[in-house]
């Protein structure tokens, strides 16, 4: 009750929601969408009434936002280590693995002794994001879990002298509120969802990734600079193109290209100045694609106009 009161009236919401039934289907070609900048707001107002740390993550587990942004001391030590970024990797996938096949929350150790809780977020049959809370050591037998994690830090080549002191900064909570917190994951879960600060996106991604395409065409744009920008994976960002587009992503950006070179065909700007304000870097090859795009030669194309 105490954790619930401090929740205040965001969980009498979410529970009022949670008890919904709803069949949806599940369209493969949507993808996961998140409000970055108030999802933030979210999560720092989350861990001001918990006091836990809270990261959310895509449904491909890329870290999309957490509060607070820094690690812990503890865990910003072991990540310093050669084998620590990927064994914190290694943990994580191995918790949304097993999230996604139960399709519930679950509470367990990390490879650095702390305990965590993973739920995924759901919607319309299908899984848009994971959220953790994170960095925690329950008070009961707290000496017990402690030494765990100290072994489990020293295989990492770190010396208790670094550690101890870093661990006992990491948070204690009862086994009651832990437990408490992992129900409540399922309902912060969804509020995610229906307050939209995640969805499952389709045609406003797809104008948002046209719109940068041809507002960037003088620069660098590849597959992995749109997924990066935009939170998707490869596969999704193939499946949105085909989709919207009607061809991949590649071609998409090549066609975009050669009708922009098109329009300042018409408006009599050099072919020079045109391969570069659409990303050719070299005249000859500028020419040698549109020809093959368009069946002539940027200058032919201007003298039949």
């Amino acid at each position: 009750m105490y954790f619930c009161s401090r929740i205040g009236k965001i969980v009498h919401f979410l529970y009022f929601f949670m008890d919904k039934n709803f069949i949806f289907c599940y369209n493969k070609s949507m993808i996961s969408f998140f409000d970055v900048e108030n999802l933030n707001v979210f999560l720092q107002n989350f861990y001001t009434a918990v006091g836990i740390r809270i990261s959310v993550f895509d449904d491909e587990f890329r870290l999309v936002c957490e509060y607070p942004k820094e690690p812990p001391r503890y865990c910003a030590l072991i990540r310093s280590t050669k084998g620590g970024p990927s064994a914190c990797r290694n943990c994580d996938v191995a918790a949304f693995q097993k999230t996604k096949e139960s399709r519930a929350p679950h509470i367990y150790v990390c490879h650095a002794g702390l305990m965590e809780a993973v739920a995924p977020i759901k919607l319309d049959g299908g899984i848009l994001g994971y959220v953790i809370l994170a960095h925690m050591l329950p008070e009961e037998n707290y000496e017990i879990s402690l030494q765990n994690a100290l072994k489990k830090a020293q295989q990492y080549g770190l010396s208790e002298q670094d550690i101890l002191p870093a661990l006992k900064d990491i948070a204690t909570h009862s086994e009651e509120k832990i437990n408490a917190c992992v129900q409540i994951l399922n309902a912060v879960a969804a509020y995610l969802q229906i307050s939209d600060l995640v969805k499952w996106k389709t045609e406003n991604v797809a104008s948002k990734i046209s719109a940068y395409v041809e507002l960037h065409l003088g620069e660098r744009i590849n597959s992995e600079l749109l997924c990066k920008k935009f939170l998707i994976s490869r596969t999704k960002l193939y499946q949105l193109a085909m989709d919207s587009y009607g061809m991949s992503i590649t071609k998409y950006i090549l066609f975009k290209r050669i009708e922009k070179a098109k329009q300042l065909l018409k408006q009599g700007i050099s072919v020079s100045k045109i391969a570069e304000v659409t990303g050719f870097t070299d005249f000859n090859y500028f020419g040698k694609v549109f020809k093959k795009e368009v069946g002539v030669s940027p200058t032919e194309y201007r003298k039949s106009i």
